[in-house]
């Protein structure tokens, strides 16, 4: 305040000593930063002061007697109207000349006023000093003004997801396989462009449903036995459904009965059991025998049985694209689970998307828990059947999104809704408790890793890390939330149990933690191992991460041969992480960071490659560049 009124001041004495003034041309003091435009308050002060002085004249004198001269006011108008000395060049000044104004100087004797108006004059002086002074004094005790904002969102550390409104970001390849393809260690040896969909042709197209045979088809599903489909939700429920535990299991079943008793209809329910019985066919136990590759599993009587389900749910699901309930996005999750167990991950995905879309529709996030819902079972089920199909669609087709590094979406696609979703009932039975302690423990993992990847991608500047110092801070910050996590697990899920021990849940959530930490220490890596980037702290961050990749082989050497709704991310990470060790060893810029083990664990993801490798396009092409790699190194 005391600036604009040091400015006021100033132009109310030149104007009162000035009676031939005539202000600049507002253009001008607009280009020299003296008035703002229409919305600046102080430039519209400033200018206000100076049309109120152009009107008011000074009075003729009150006195003829001469006076000794006190000054001489010489600068020209726009150097007078900028504060600024004017040199009085002629016929313009320097800067009038520089700038192309118009250069006006009329120069005022002030020896002819009278003593009334001299004095006025000095009192005018004093209050226009006395002015400077306390604004002198009040700014240099004032603080510093704060830094200009950095162009980049607002982040903080907290549990909550990153805000919903973030601008578009990255795209997701910056922690793929692909990506750590295109290091400069390699030197551009390998395609990291390479055009995944293709690689992830099925390896046995099943024929179009309006090809297939009705014969073989109609007759089957028109006649299920009550006793075979029993069996086959018995499967789906212990082996599918305890990881995304989305179904009323009463329901299910009731849906299977009258499936089985009336025949199979063209509606939802009969496709929901169809998909029911197709994943019930094929769905394995964590720790079965497998053949010697996984296509064998493949031509075996039970995916047989498995595709005839699925082709006729298929036939049925393009009359549930009008839907939009509950039932209608379950069905389109599970064709994407099926195809993503037969390695379909592009097809999957197309249907976690319309299930996601299907989902966008559901009404709980605008409303509150109703005090309704304390006593209608039927709307408290409701709304559990919502809140987990819409969370499971999320968390699925964003992970398969970002391998697949499908472009055209953004940061704020990583914003998880505010809330857990609630299990269906307040009494759960023992296997029913079990699914949701895991579904909820890990939708909180789900969260801390969006965190930690959107912290990851807006530090990141064309695939590096330059800032990598301002990263310890948030890495130390998020290894804490990565331990109070596992604190706060239920003893059943506890991770400090050797890896043998494991069922498929816990395995699953090893996996995500795993995910976790690779991505904390990832840039340390990145930045050590292609520019040798080193320092106590960097190291430390980057054996950490290369000792990472090791245990994420190792304890994932369990369920390699597994298949389930996760498999093909599993290869996709444990292959990630044997091409970031190989990628250090070759880098010879951080041999002495290398874990003890790191060769055997390449050689164990070279082996779960050649197990899948018949069946998953990508996993053939990735065994070859880690053979090539590992021979390099003098590995036979």
């Amino acid at each position: 305040m005391a600036v604009v009124m040091n400015d006021s001041f100033q132009q109310l004495l030149h104007a009162a000593t000035e009676p031939d003034f005539q202000p600049p041309d507002a253009a001008v003091l607009s280009a020299f930063g003296i008035i703002g435009s229409g919305s600046d308050s102080g430039g519209e002060v400033t200018q206000g002061r100076l049309e109120t002085a152009t009107v008011r004249r000074r009075p003729a004198p009150r006195g003829t007697a001469a006076y000794p001269r006190k000054r001489a006011n010489r600068a020209c108008q726009v150097c007078r109207a900028r504060r600024t000395k004017c040199d009085n060049k002629k016929p313009s000044c320097s800067f009038c000349e520089k700038v192309g104004a118009k250069c006006i100087t009329t120069p005022t004797d002030l020896s002819s006023f009278d003593p009334a108006s001299l004095a006025i004059l000095d009192r005018l002086e004093q209050l226009e000093q006395l002015i400077r002074e306390k604004s002198t004094v009040s700014n240099s005790q004032l603080p510093p003004p704060p830094p200009a904002p950095a162009p980049v969102e607002e982040f903080t550390l907290s549990y909550g997801s990153p805000a919903p409104d973030l601008h578009f970001g990255p795209d997701f390849s910056t922690v793929t396989i692909e990506t750590v393809l295109a290091w400069d260690v390699f030197r551009g040896r390998f395609n990291s462009q390479l055009d995944l969909k293709s690689l992830l042709r099925d390896v046995e197209s099943p024929p179009s449903p309006n090809t297939s045979p009705v014969g073989e088809t109609i007759p089957l599903i028109n006649s299920l036995e009550l006793g075979s489909c029993n069996r086959l939700l018995d499967s789906f429920l212990v082996r599918v459904h305890i990881a995304n535990p989305i179904l009323d299991i009463g329901l299910a079943r009731g849906y299977m009965n009258h499936a089985c008793i009336h025949g199979v209809g063209w509606d939802a329910q009969s496709c929901l059991v169809l998909l029911v019985c197709a994943l019930g066919s094929i769905a394995e136990a964590f720790h079965d025998v497998h053949g010697h590759t996984s296509l064998m599993t493949r031509n075996s009587p039970s995916f047989t049985l498995a595709r005839v389900f699925f082709e006729a749910s298929q036939k049925r699901i393009g009359l549930l694209l009008r839907g939009s309930g509950v039932l209608e996005a379950q069905c389109f999750f599970y064709s994407g689970v099926y195809l993503m167990t037969i390695q379909q991950p592009m097809d999957a995905w197309k249907h976690f998307v319309q299930a996601a879309a299907i989902s966008q529709g559901f009404d709980f996030p605008k409303k509150p828990f109703m005090a309704e819902l304390l006593t209608d079972e039927d709307l408290r089920r409701e709304r559990a059947a919502q809140e987990s199909i819409y969370w499971t669609c999320f968390k699925s087709e964003l992970e398969v999104r970002m391998e697949l590094s499908l472009p055209g979406f953004g940061l704020q696609d990583l914003s998880y809704p505010s809330s857990f979703p609630s299990p269906p009932s307040d009494d759960l039975g023992q296997d029913s408790a079990h699914a949701w302690y895991y579904y909820l423990a890990e939708i909180a993992l789900r969260r801390l890793a969006n965190r930690i990847l959107y912290n990851l991608f807006r530090n990141q500047d064309n695939g590096r890390f330059p800032r990598i110092i301002e990263l310890v801070e948030s890495t130390a910050a998020f290894e804490a939330q990565a331990a109070d996590w596992m604190a706060s697990l239920p003893p059943v899920f506890s991770l400090q149990t050797p890896e043998e021990e494991d069922d498929v849940l816990k395995f699953v959530l090893r996996g995500h933690l795993l995910d976790c930490y690779e991505w904390m220490y990832f840039p340390f890596m990145a930045e050590t191992i292609n520019f040798g980037r080193r320092g106590p702290i960097l190291d430390e961050y980057t054996r950490k991460g290369l000792q990472m990749c090791a245990d994420r082989i190792r304890k994932n050497e369990p369920g390699f041969q597994h298949r389930h709704h996760g498999a093909w991310l599993m290869l996709r990470t444990c292959t990630r992480s044997a091409l970031i060790l190989l990628a250090a060893c070759h880098s010879q810029m951080v041999q002495d960071l290398m874990p003890e083990g790191w060769k055997e664990a390449v050689v164990s993801a070279m082996g779960m490659l050649q197990f899948w490798e018949d069946e998953v396009g990508d996993a053939r092409d990735r065994l070859h560049i880690l053979t090539v790699l590992m021979t390099e190194l003098g590995w036979q």
